[in-house]
């Protein structure tokens, strides 16, 4: 926002010194165009900034330090989050991220609800606490939202289908299946599913790969738990801190 009142006040400079000269009509144009060009550098200037600033996060997450990189977050919201559109809402949904791998559904939804516009990964997030909490429409809305979103995330449509599935709705998740290999004909994963659906078998989240696991890590648990006891190293899913797809398959 502070970045638009800038680059507003420089084209209003602008805009009078030429209208002075040439006219209003003559300065509209230079106005509007040294405008844009302001609020392209200065959205940029402070994109970098929040990149680097992100940096520092993930080696936190990844150390668990989950305490301090809640606090590195809320510190970039404070300071930059008032400069660019949509960006305290990205930050949000980090911070919903955070909580939600800590499985605090009540907590994360909020933050994820502030970061969701157009965010398929906190869309997913959310259906997935409605689904747990009981409200099945609303994760089904959710659904279909993150794929509207980004329609060709396989992983929306893996998610989606297995929940329907699970709650005998598997006409309904065999639509969900055939929209996603509308958008991925090729995808190998997509066609197991619909198979697997339509022949009424068990769907395993391990076809999943561990991309379930971010939206699931209560099964993250109860396979850190299984492998401890065959003496294996199970991994930790991290918060996705930008536009970084799931694998596809």
């Amino acid at each position: 926002m502070i970045n638009l009142a800038i680059s507003l006040g420089i084209g209003a400079v602008l805009f009078l010194g030429v209208a002075l000269w040439l006219g209003p009509v003559a300065a509209v144009l230079p106005a509007l165009g040294v405008s844009a060009i302001a609020m392209f550098f200065l959205s940029r200037r402070v994109a970098k900034r929040v990149e680097t600033a992100l940096a520092e996060v993930v080696p936190l997450l990844q150390s668990r330090k989950v305490d301090l990189a809640r606090q590195k977050l809320e510190g970039i919201k404070a300071q930059y989050g008032r400069w660019q559109f949509l960006l305290e809402g990205q930050i949000d949904a980090q911070l919903g991220m955070i909580e939600y791998l800590q499985m605090s559904w009540d907590k994360a939804l909020p933050k994820l609800e502030r970061g969701k516009w157009r965010n398929w990964t906190a869309l997913v997030c959310i259906g997935a606490i409605h689904y747990r909490k009981g409200r099945k429409e609303q994760a089904w809305e959710a659904f279909d939202k993150a794929a509207n979103a980004a329609h060709k995330e396989v992983i929306i449509y893996g998610v989606w289908t297995t929940l329907l599935v699970r709650d005998n709705e598997r006409a309904e998740a065999l639509k969900v299946v055939a929209r996603g290999l509308k958008s991925q004909p090729d995808s190998q994963l997509l066609k197991d599913l619909k198979q697997k659906v339509a022949n009424k078998k068990k769907i395993k989240p391990k076809m999943f790969g561990e991309t379930w696991f971010q939206f699931f890590p209560e099964d993250m648990a109860k396979e850190m738990v299984m492998r401890g006891r065959r003496g294996g190293q199970p991994g930790v899913p991290q918060p996705r801190m930008g536009a970084r797809s799931a694998p596809r398959r």
